[in-house]
């Protein structure tokens, strides 16, 4: 009986001791934050730019040997990392990128510590401009007196403008500056994309073809200028 007195006292005590017990408490996660700028926000297709910021732990202490991704974005889709640097001790990281079109980067930090969060950050857009350039012009009367103008546009870089619009200009003595006779849309004729337009105007002057470009995608070009009676 006294044994058996004795087991039960032993349990009854260790049951109060898990009953009033304090369980521990997991870490709390801290938060990080990210920041990342751009070098520039306007370049020309093929250049560069470097993506640089700092990683850093709520209590603003740098969080060094990180690996920040760096993936391009565009139209809301964003790619795979193009470049992955990794934090020096002040928790900054830079990457000199190439920009094939207009859109941003977007860098993610993914913790590898259970007690620090993931953060993210994106950089303003990054406008890229595609070159475009008239490769021929000529200009003259036709039968009808008016002036016609044809040529040709070529787009030596990756990409191609869909519409092609090209203005055919003269330059007005009387308000010094170019004038829109008529516009056309280039064609592809099997080799190149070409144009032609007349426009009713009798009076001697100068004319150029003009084609005004593509916000966000392609550069302005302009003609060798043509003098016609």
């Amino acid at each position: 009986m006294i044994i058996r007195k004795l087991v039960i006292g032993t349990i009854a005590a260790a049951a109060l001791l898990t009953a009033g017990a304090v369980p521990a408490t997991a870490a709390e996660v801290q938060p990080s934050t990210l920041t990342t700028s751009t070098s520039g926000t306007k370049i020309d297709a093929g250049k560069t730019v470097t993506i640089s910021g700092k990683l850093t732990k709520s209590d603003a202490t740098p969080i060094a040997g990180a690996e920040v991704g760096i993936s391009f974005c565009f139209n809301g889709f964003c790619g795979e990392a193009q470049a992955k640097p990794v934090t020096d001790a002040a928790g900054v990281y830079t990457a000199t990128l190439s920009p094939i079109r207009t859109g941003n980067y977007h860098a993610d930090f993914f913790s590898t510590d259970p007690v620090i969060a993931n953060s993210r950050a994106d950089t303003p857009k990054i406008v890229v401009l595609h070159p475009a350039k008239i490769t021929s012009f000529a200009a003259g009367r036709n039968a009808a007196k008016a002036v016609t103008g044809s040529g040709t546009i070529d787009f030596p870089g990756r990409y191609t403008a869909n519409p092609i619009p090209v203005e055919l200009q003269y330059y007005s003595l009387s308000g010094h500056r170019w004038t829109t006779a008529a516009t056309v849309d280039a064609t592809w004729n099997g080799t190149t994309w070409a144009f032609s337009a007349s426009a009713e105007y009798r009076k001697p002057g100068v004319w150029r073809a003009f084609y005004a470009g593509a916000p966000e995608m392609f550069h302005a070009a302009a003609s060798n200028l043509v003098f016609v009676l």
